[in-house]
């Protein structure tokens, strides 16, 4: 790309693949903490997106999750498994790109004690934000921090008055397309 000496840099055409509405697959690993109410021990989340873009700055998103949490005092152990549509809002800010992010989903909780199973299923929503860091123009390192908001979680084995939770996630995310 050729740009004259003295254009101003508003004017100058974005390199980064996500100012053009290419599509983008990330897959991360993270950890994952419990909402207070849980009395859960932080764990293992790991989560995949496929994202695309309507404009240079919004996209909609769908999330495939799951994490690994232990119930302190009670020997149980909690995973859930989410699905989460999401519209996401970022900034240019060159390399850099910070964004806010929110939506609805679906979560199943899977409860094991001992040799004993048991499931529920719930509706909740989701808020938060990150980054991504463009190391290459279709390459990105990314951050965020998603809070899960869950209403209760019954089960035969145990009832938890609330089953929200909270991610930090680092990955990496590739775009595809033009």
């Amino acid at each position: 790309m050729m740009v004259k000496p003295g254009t101003p840099l508003a004017s100058r055409p974005s390199v980064y693949a996500s100012d053009q509405h290419n599509p983008s697959l990330c897959v991360r690993a993270s950890l994952a903490g419990a909402g207070s109410a849980a009395r859960a021990e932080n764990g293992l989340e790991l989560a995949g997106n496929i994202e695309g873009y309507l404009t240079p700055r919004m996209s909609i998103r769908g999330q495939l999750g799951t994490a690994w949490l232990d119930v302190t005092g009670r020997g149980v152990s909690v995973r859930p498994l989410f699905f989460d549509g999401n519209i996401v809002y970022n900034w240019e800010g060159g390399q850099w790109h910070p964004y806010v992010t929110g939506g609805v989903g679906f979560y199943r909780y899977h409860v094991e004690r001992g040799s004993a199973e048991a499931d529920d299923k719930n509706a909740g929503f989701d808020l938060g934000g990150g980054f991504e860091y463009f190391f290459r123009r279709r390459a990105t390192i990314t951050g965020e921090l998603l809070y899960h908001n869950v209403g209760d979680v019954m089960t035969r084995l145990a009832a938890y008055p609330d089953g929200s939770f909270w991610t930090f996630a680092i990955g990496g995310k590739a775009y595809f397309g033009r």
